[in-house]
C-alpha cells in the first residue's frame, strides 16, 4: 500500500509556498553564482597557464643603459639562456595616458590577436584588448602619438601583461590609464628614448620555484659580473605576469567557503522549520507512532522536502551557472585583466562542489535534528509533551525584582538557544 504521507508533501509545499519559493531561488541563485565562479575560474586560470607556454613568454627580463654587447648576450648563453631583444618606449598621448610601444613580436611573449591584425604599415598600431574598451576605442579609430596619427588595426592580448603594471614595484595595476601596444619595426623607428630591454628565456624551464629562484640568482650574478643591470626581473617575481593566476585562485577559495557556510545557514532553516512542524503536529505524530509507522518512516517524510528543494534548486542553479551566470563571471575576469581567448573547461569537480556536496550537508543536519526531536516516547507526543518540559525548573530570580521585569527575563531565558542561532546566524550573514 502507498504510503499516505506522500500526499501531505505537495499540501505542505502549497500551504507554505511563499516561504519554499524563496528558499528554492536563493538556493538556485547561490548555487548558480558558485558553480559558474568555479568554472569560470578554471577555465580561465586554464587559458592562462596554457597562455604561458603557448606564447612563449619569457622567463624574465632585465634592462640596461645601452645596447648589449656579444659579451653580456655570451653572459646569458653561459647560464642555458636564450637572449631576446624587447626593446620598449613609453609614450604619451596626453598628461594622464601612457602607451608602451613594443615591435611586431615574432620570438617570446607572442601575442593574441582578439580582433582585426598585427599592424603591417607604419601608421598603424595594435592597442591591448582590455585598454581599448576602457577607454572606448575601436578597431579603425585613430590615436594620435607624438605628432603622428596612427590607426588601430586590432586589438592584442600580451601573456606578460595579463595585469597592467606599468612598473614591478607599482602597488596597483591600471588598466585604464597605461597600456601596452605593437607596432610595426617601422613605425618604432620613428619614436626616440628606447628602453634596452631583453627578455630570457631557459633551454630548459625549471622544475619548481626553488630551481627557478636559483637559475635566476644564477644568471642575475653572471649578469652583473659584466655590466650595471637597470633592472632584472625573473618571471616568479613578475606581477604583470603572474598576479592573475593568484587572484583567480584566491576567488575560488573564497567563494568555496562562502557558498558552504550559507548551506549549513541554509540547511540549519529547513531543520528548524521541520522542528517547528512536529511539535505543531505532536498528537498526529503520536497518533502515527501508535498506529504501526515507524520513526524512520517519520524521519525520511520530513527529510523528503528539504532534499527535493535542495536537489532542484541545485540542478537548475548549475544549468544557470553554466550557462548565463558564467558568462557574466568571465565578462568579470576579462574587465580587469588582458587575457586571451578562454575556453571552457567543464569541470566534474564543480558539479561534486555544487550539487553533491550541498545535498549532503543538507540530509547530514537535518537527519541530526530530526533524530534528536522524534527520539521521545509514544505517550510524549500524545500528551503534546517535549522531553526538554518535563522536568523544566524555573530559572531562581529574586522578589526584590519588579514582576514585569521577572517575567521578561524569564523569557528571555527560556528563548536563549534561539537568540544564540540567530546570533550565529547574522554573524554568518555578516
Amino acid at each position: 500500500m502507498k504510503n499516505p504521507l506522500r500526499k501531505r508533501i505537495l499540501r505542505e509545499i502549497f500551504r507554505e509556498k511563499g516561504k519554499y519559493t524563496a528558499l528554492f531561488l536563493f538556493l538556485v541563485i547561490l548555487v548558480g553564482f558558485c558553480s559558474a565562479v568555479d568554472v569560470a575560474a578554471e577555465s580561465m586560470a586554464h587559458t592562462y597557464r596554457q597562455g604561458l607556454d603557448q606564447y612563449r613568454v619569457e622567463d624574465g627580463h632585465f634592462t640596461l643603459d645601452k645596447a648589449a654587447d656579444e659579451v653580456i648576450l655570451q653572459a646569458v648563453a653561459d647560464q642555458q639562456a636564450d637572449c631576446y631583444e624587447l626593446y620598449y618606449k613609453d609614450k604619451n598621448p596626453d598628461p594622464e595616458h601612457t602607451i608602451r610601444i613594443y615591435k611586431n613580436r615574432e620570438e617570446v611573449n607572442l601575442p593574441c590577436i582578439m580582433e582585426g591584425r598585427l599592424p603591417e604599415s607604419a601608421d598603424e598600431i595594435a592597442l591591448d584588448r582590455l585598454y581599448a574598451e576602457n577607454n572606448k576605442i575601436q578597431v579603425g579609430d585613430i590615436v594620435p602619438l607624438e605628432g603622428k596619427k596612427l590607426t588601430v588595426c586590432g586589438t592584442v592580448a600580451l601573456s606578460d601583461y595579463s595585469t597592467m603594471f606599468a612598473s614591478n614595484d607599482d602597488m596597483m595595476f591600471d588598466a585604464v590609464n597605461f597600456t601596452i601596444a605593437v607596432v610595426s619595426d617601422e613605425c618604432f623607428d620613428t619614436f626616440k628614448e628606447v628602453t634596452y630591454n631583453y627578455a630570457f628565456k631557459y633551454n630548459e624551464a625549471p622544475k619548481d620555484t626553488i630551481e627557478e629562484k636559483e637559475m635566476a640568482d644564477a644568471l642575475s650574478k653572471n649578469l652583473s659580473s659584466q655590466v650595471v643591470l637597470d633592472s632584472f626581473t625573473p618571471r616568479y617575481l613578475n606581477r604583470a605576469i603572474n598576479f592573475t593566476g593568484s587572484d583567480m585562485g584566491s576567488d575560488q577559495g573564497m567563494m568555496a567557503v562562502l557558498f558552504y557556510m550559507i548551506i549549513v545557514i541554509m540547511a540549519f532553516v529547513f531543520a528548524v522549520t521541520a522542528a517547528n512542524t512536529i511539535e505543531k503536529e505532536m498528537t498526529v505524530i503520536g497518533t502515527l507512532l501508535a498506529s504501526g509507522y515507524t520513526k524512520k518512516e517519520l524521519i525520511i517524510h520530513y527529510m523528503t522536502l528539504p532534499f527535493i528543494v535542495t536537489l532542484i534548486s541545485a540542478f537548475i542553479g548549475n544549468v544557470v551557472g553554466y550557462t548565463w551566470i558564467k558568462n557574466a563571471v568571465v565578462d568579470l575576469y576579462y574587465n580587469s585583466y588582458s587575457l586571451p581567448t578562454y575556453t571552457t573547461i567543464w569541470s566534474p569537480e564543480a558539479f561534486l562542489k555544487t550539487t553533491l556536496l550541498p545535498i549532503g550537508i543538507m540530509v547530514v543536519i537535518n537527519l541530526f535534528i530530526l533524530i534528536k526531536k522524534l527520539n521521545m516516547p509514544i505517550m510524549n507526543f500524545l500528551r503534546r509533551q517535549t522531553s526538554s518540559s518535563a522536568n523544566r525548573r524555573a530559572f531562581p530570580l529574586s522578589k526584590k525584582i519588579p514582576f514585569i521585569s521577572r517575567y521578561r527575563l524569564r523569557i528571555f531565558f527560556k528563548n536563549i538557544p534561539s537568540y544564540l542561532v540567530m546570533l550565529v546566524g547574522i554573524i554568518f550573514a555578516n
